[in-house]
């Protein structure tokens, strides 16, 4: 198995890393006999055959590989929502939706962005672009958050509730996983931890159950949630600020 990546090395995760990400993952895939190829885009698929580029730190072809295969998936490139694409003031080039503090549009106010289709900018310049991930928690700020500033729209007051963009997450590798804490998700960070074991995936097993339940009995954040991230210092909203 091949591992084809834009990111700069592994590990990167379009975060610039997190804790030891970088060594963490890449020990993870050794033993699972997985190998990677960094700052490399696909040039053109064929019957069989995948054609990646490598591309040099000054951006020109390094080297072009044909990878082939009896199996492939692909990701493309995310993009933002179609029908606010390509306008001014309201979305970026690649159609994310342009949002404040306060997940609130700076030119069109009656309208707040939260998860995938925000335009958050790269950690810095690649060999080959990255996009910065909108992780479940960070998302689940930009919703409370959100919540909070269209509550005060209605009640006539000015939106005031700001979101953390704290990122938490366990990636499961099958017997084992990675986990690691980004307070907040862009850097600088407050904290940049990471760690690995058998725990991650007993972790993720129970969090899934615990997730699944959650949403069938229609609880957004149960107090002893809140309570546990809170003594962990995890929260969905920074101090309360006017604006």
């Amino acid at each position: 198995m091949t591992f084809v990546t834009p990111e700069p090395y592994i590990g990167h995760l379009g975060l610039d890393g997190v804790g030891d990400t970088k060594g963490l993952l890449e020990s993870q895939m050794r033993d699972k006999h997985i190998k990677w190829m960094t700052s490399t885009r696909i040039k053109r698929l064929e019957e069989g055959h995948m054609i990646v580029e490598e591309i040099a730190d000054d951006g020109t072809v390094k080297a072009e590989k044909d990878l082939p295969f009896a199996f492939s998936m692909m990701l493309p490139a995310f993009r933002g929502i179609k029908p606010v694409a390509g306008i001014e003031g309201l979305s970026n080039p690649r159609g994310f939706t342009i949002v404040d503090q306060h997940q609130q549009n700076p030119t069109y106010p009656n309208i707040f962005a939260v998860g995938v289709c925000v335009a958050i900018p790269p950690m810095g310049p690649t060999p080959v672009p990255c996009g910065v991930p909108k992780t479940g928690f960070m998302i689940e700020s930009m919703v409370t958050a959100t919540a909070h500033n269209i509550g005060n729209l209605v009640r006539g007051k000015a939106p005031d509730s700001v979101g953390t963009w704290n990122a938490v997450c366990l990636a499961d590798f099958g017997d084992g996983g990675i986990a690691f804490v980004a307070q907040p998700q862009i850097p600088p960070r407050n904290v940049n931890w990471s760690s690995s074991g058998k725990w991650v995936h007993l972790a993720k097993a129970g969090f899934e159950k615990y997730f699944i339940r959650k949403l069938r009995k229609g609880q957004s954040e149960p107090f002893y949630e809140r309570l546990a991230m809170k003594t962990l210092g995890i929260e969905k909203l920074k101090a309360t600020t006017k604006g």
